[in-house]
């Protein structure tokens, strides 16, 4: 069944799980901000290409500028059957000690490097951010917003996600992506397009779904599930993709293994 509201369209599959909502309703005073902002945030437009029209998309996907603004929990050091009263630095496996850098989640290079210009963006985006979760809040299944949000409000060091329900932002700029999945993104992920284009539908294949996004709307559909590409566009195209890494499912249940630690706070 689908199901059509006031703030966009809810697809859903024959067993009534979420197939892919897509909103199209961002207010207009959002809406005409969202590239003047992003040109400013990036001190102009010189990032941005104006790709040609073309009549059968013939155009072959090229490198595209891409910014990671995001957390992982991938290949950290386990503690799993460790005691609890011993302090992980003194734990050895063999010869070598606890490699103690990796136990808890961490950021992309890209936060480290571009961190002002993730700044500029936050609070560029503020309005919008806060908008859209609230959106998502009201449409999303119950049961799977609640996990991105156990998982946005479980970062370390009492971090605040600026993009919750998700804990990630990626900034893709001029994409032309082949198909494929995002096997490490956990459950949903959504794409905001933003930008001066025509056309340059986002194609999930096994849905058969093809939403053309314009300014200001945005889609959220299951992104390690569903084969998805962009097709051929005319203008100037940004998405802004959030997302959440599969890897934190280790982190929100026992901390990677640590949660037993007297050490472990």
């Amino acid at each position: 069944a689908d199901v059509c509201t006031d703030s966009g369209l809810e697809l859903q599959n024959d067993d009534g799980s979420l197939m892919a909502f897509v909103c199209t309703a961002m207010p207009k005073d959002l809406k005409d901000l969202l590239y003047p902002s992003l040109v400013a945030c990036l001190d102009g437009p010189d990032l941005f290409s104006v790709q040609l029209p073309s009549p059968a998309n013939e155009n072959l996907p090229q490198p595209f500028d891409c910014l990671h603004f995001s957390w992982y929990n991938r290949f950290t050091t386990k503690g799993n059957d460790t005691p609890s009263n011993v302090h992980p630095y003194e734990l050895c496996l063999g010869n070598s000690r606890t490699n103690m850098w990796q136990m808890l989640p961490y950021t992309s290079s890209d936060m480290a490097e571009y961190g002002q210009l993730f700044d500029r963006l936050v609070q560029a985006f503020q309005d919008v951010f806060l908008w859209i979760g609230s959106v998502l809040q009201v449409h999303l299944p119950e049961a799977e917003y609640s996990t991105l949000v156990q998982v946005a409000e479980s970062l370390p060091g009492n971090v605040i996600s600026h993009v919750e329900p998700f804990i990630s932002l990626v900034v893709n700029i001029n994409a032309q992506t082949t198909a494929h999945h995002n096997r490490f993104n956990k459950n949903l992920c959504l794409a905001l397009a933003i930008g001066n284009f025509s056309r340059g539908g986002l194609v999930l294949k096994e849905q058969g779904l093809v939403p053309e996004l314009q300014n200001g709307d945005f889609a959220v559909f299951h992104s390690s599930e569903a084969t998805h590409f962009n097709l051929d566009y005319a203008g100037v195209q940004v998405t802004f993709v959030m997302q959440t890494d599969i890897g934190f499912d280790k982190w929100t249940v026992e901390r990677n293994g640590w949660g037993h630690s007297s050490y472990f706070c």
